[in-house]
């Protein structure tokens, strides 16, 4: 319920709204000027739109006015292994005509993120902004910038990508030839990350896509990595080929590893076709939410008893596909031993491993398997994701937003540092950790 005070001051703002909702004023070669949307633009008028999208048109009107590259912004801070902090660093600056910058609304800490914070794989360069995964609204943009304007809400892919070289015309936009992933500089070659209140888009017209009004900033951030890379990993897995070829057998698949992106394996395979999908983790709590999704759970510790499970469930065969989201010797080799003679194993765990263990070329050729692997091209999937989470294919709220457990100011670093622990060490059912400036 409303007192009667406070219904007087709603009524007022709603009225207030309704008048004064302003036009765009910022035309889309406009460099310094946000567009306010011409929409309620206060967190609490429950009436004139739905409460998910509040905090979005808030801010956006919020940050109607120039912006200025000058002073200091908050950032994530890589210093080494297990070693993050929150620093001050200049804020980014249009450095090319194909720049914009995006005032970060929310961003995440991601798996792969796991392994340079563990000092797995390549050292990154010291004192780097972190992260890849955010959403947010442009304010700035550069001259050459056809497709985006100022005060846009948009989603970005992990990485950037010209849309026009051999690898983006082939669908395999994480290997642009221009291209390059936030968060990730190596002897200072590379772009800084977005775990920071602003962040600088290079290749922006290809690489960001709008958010719809109807789509809220964690879908839109869930759309930029973690469900096109488990829609990727589910189409690689041939789930709807093996659907459509064969309709009247039930295509199955296990999803090895359900962290954010084997939960959005689990919605990715179901949509593309299969009719069972076991799930497998150690992780109580993330089995839970597997099942949740419409999963078999499936204790991945007990491997025997894994094995039967599986077995009893597909006629004694094995599944027909395999997903593996964790990127270990250990399970891959258990997605091998999961799949029929003939399946297929889809990995996209990032991996660190110089060498192949998991099963030798003779154990895949006397089980006719196909293995496949490899980094998802995010921004090849994100306009028909966008749409699909918009359409609510999967429910109105969607369904992967219970995913983030935890969110965490970007300005409070013990916070900060303590949710990279949680995150790694799966401490307090930790799945996912929002950052949000």
């Amino acid at each position: 319920m409303i007192s009667s005070g406070r219904r007087g001051l709603h009524e007022s703002l709603i009225r207030l709204c309704r008048i004064q909702a302003p036009q765009a004023i910022a035309s889309q070669r406009t460099t310094s000027l946000i567009s306010a949307p011409a929409a309620c633009l206060h967190t609490h008028c429950l009436p004139c739109q739905p409460a998910s999208l509040m905090a979005a048109r808030h801010f956006a009107a919020a940050s109607a006015k120039q912006y200025s590259p000058e002073g200091q912004m908050s950032a994530v801070t890589f210093h080494g292994p297990r070693s993050m902090k929150v620093s001050k660093k200049a804020k980014p600056r249009l450095e090319t005509p194909g720049d914009v910058i995006v005032k970060v609304t929310m961003s995440s800490i991601c798996g792969s993120d796991m392994h340079p914070y563990a000092g797995r794989g390549v050292a990154l360069d010291q004192g780097i902004t972190f992260g890849h995964e955010y959403t947010g609204v442009i304010v700035a943009v550069g001259d050459d910038i056809q497709t985006l304007k100022v005060g846009d809400r948009v989603a970005s892919a992990f990485s950037t990508s010209c849309g026009q070289c051999y690898y983006c015309k082939h669908a395999l936009t994480c290997r642009c030839e221009k291209g390059g992933r936030f968060g990730w500089i190596v002897d200072g070659q590379g772009i800084e990350g977005s775990q920071a209140e602003f962040v600088r888009v290079p290749m922006a017209d290809s690489t960001l896509i709008p958010t719809p009004d109807n789509v809220t900033d964690k879908e839109a951030l869930l759309v930029g990595d973690v469900l096109p890379t488990g829609w990727f990993c589910a189409s690689r897995g041939e789930v709807d080929r093996m659907a459509k070829e064969y309709p009247d057998d039930a295509t199955s698949a296990a999803v090895i590893g359900c962290g954010p992106v084997g939960l959005m394996a689990i919605l990715a395979a179901q949509a593309q076709g299969a009719q069972k999908v076991f799930a497998l983790d150690t992780v109580q709590e993330r089995l839970d939410l597997a099942e949740e999704f419409g999963a078999v759970p499936v204790h991945g510790g007990d491997r025997e008893n894994a094995l039967k499970v599986i077995k009893e469930g597909t006629e004694d065969r094995g599944v027909d596909c395999a997903l593996e989201a964790v990127g270990a010797q250990s399970t891959i080799k258990l997605a091998f031993d999961l799949i029929r003679m003939g399946g297929v194993i889809s990995s996209v765990g990032l991996h660190t491993d110089s060498e192949f263990k998991a099963f030798t070329p003779a154990e895949g050729y006397n089980k006719n398997v196909t293995y496949k692997n490899g980094r998802c091209p995010a921004r090849h999937y994100m306009d028909e994701l966008m749409s699909l989470v918009g359409k609510k294919y999967w429910g109105d709220p969607f369904p992967g937003n219970k995913i983030f457990s935890h969110e965490v100011s970007l300005h409070d670093e013990k916070a900060v540092q303590g949710a990279y622990t949680k995150f790694e060490k799966k401490l307090e059912n930790c799945t996912k950790v929002l950052i949000v400036p």
